[in-house]
């Protein structure tokens, strides 16, 4: 695929400052950009999923629940308890 992509005018500005900077291309920098974007919009939607599977099938913990598996960490890690917030 090699589709034109237009940009606003300030973001394409933008784009050949940092290509200059880097000794990249402006087309190279925009693809690993859109890729490392696309990359972290496809691991949220699957986060996303798995933790509604996770609630769907009830495996979920109270907001008492976390602090005291968390406390529990810090007390065997040696560090001070916090503070509970009521």
């Amino acid at each position: 695929m090699n589709d034109m992509l237009r940009l606003p005018r300030a973001l394409a500005t933008r784009l050949r400052k940092v290509s200059h900077k880097q000794g990249d291309s402006p087309a190279a920098i925009a693809e690993t950009a859109i890729d490392e974007h696309l990359r972290y919009l496809e691991w949220k939607e699957r986060a996303i999923a798995r933790g509604d599977a996770d609630i769907s099938a009830g495996r979920i913990l109270t907001t008492g629940q976390v602090q005291a598996a968390i406390a529990r960490q810090r007390a065997r890690r040696g560090g001070r308890p916090k503070k509970a917030h009521a």
